[in-house]
C-alpha cells in the first residue's frame, strides 16, 4: 500500500517517466528501500490497468525503443491517492520481520550461539540506523515532512535496539542459562 502511495504521491507533481520516479526513489533509500526498479515497472503497469494513471509514448529517448513511456495522474488516480494518504496515516500495521517466531526456538540453540546471533543482529541494526542518520542528515532534509518521515524510521530503529539489548540481557541471565541447559 506504501508503495502505490509514493508513485501516486510523485506523480501528484506533473508526469514522469519510469525512470525518473525510479531516480526519485532510489535517491531517498531509507524512506523506500524496499521499492526496487522491477517493482517500480510493475506498480505502474497495474496502477496505468487500474485507470489511475494515464501513459504515453514520448519520442527521443536513448535506449531501443526509443520512446520513453510517461505517466499522468488521472482523476481516479488523485482519488485514490488521498484515499491512501489518509488510510496510511490512521492505520497501524504490524511488521512481522519473522524474528518473533525465531524467538520462540531459541532453545533450539546453545546460548552462546543465540547470544551471538542477536549481538549480530545488534550490529547490523546498528550500522543500518547510523548509515540512515548519514544519508539523511540535516543538510539533506530540506522539508518538516522528510524529517519526520525519517525521524520515524529512525525511532524504529531504536526500538529494536532497545528490544535486542534487552533480550540479551535476559539471555544471560541466571535463569536462562539454565532453561538452555535444559533443551
Amino acid at each position: 500500500m506504501h508503495k502505490l502511495l509514493m508513485l501516486l504521491g510523485l506523480l501528484r507533481q506533473g508526469p514522469m517517466s519510469g525512470y525518473d520516479l525510479h531516480r526519485f526513489v532510489r535517491a531517498h533509500g531509507a524512506v523506500s528501500a524496499d521499492l526496487k526498479k522491477a517493482n517500480v515497472y510493475y506498480l505502474l503497469d497495474r496502477l496505468a490497468a487500474d485507470g489511475y494513471l494515464h501513459v504515453q509514448a514520448e519520442a527521443g529517448a536513448r535506449g531501443p525503443r526509443g520512446e520513453r513511456l510517461m505517466y499522468t495522474l488521472t482523476d481516479l488516480g488523485r482519488a485514490r491517492f488521498d484515499e491512501l494518504l489518509r488510510e496510511v496515516l490512521r492505520s497501524h500495521d504490524t511488521v512481522h520481520t519473522g524474528v518473533d517466531v525465531a524467538v520462540m526456538f531459541l532453545g533450539q540453540l546453545t546460548q552462546a550461539e543465540a547470544l551471538s546471533l542477536l549481538e549480530e543482529r545488534r550490529q547490523t541494526i546498528s550500522e543500518q540506523r547510523n548509515r540512515i542518520a548519514a544519508e539523511m542528515s540535516e543538510e539533506t532534509i530540506h522539508r518538516p515532512t522528510q524529517r519526520i518521515a525519517r525521524d520515524h524510521l529512525l525511532c524504529l530503529l531504536d526500538a529494536e535496539l532497545v528490544w535486542t539489548d534487552h533480550t540479551l540481557d535476559e539471555l544471560r541471565s541466571s535463569q536462562w542459562a539454565e532453561r538452555f541447559q535444559q533443551t
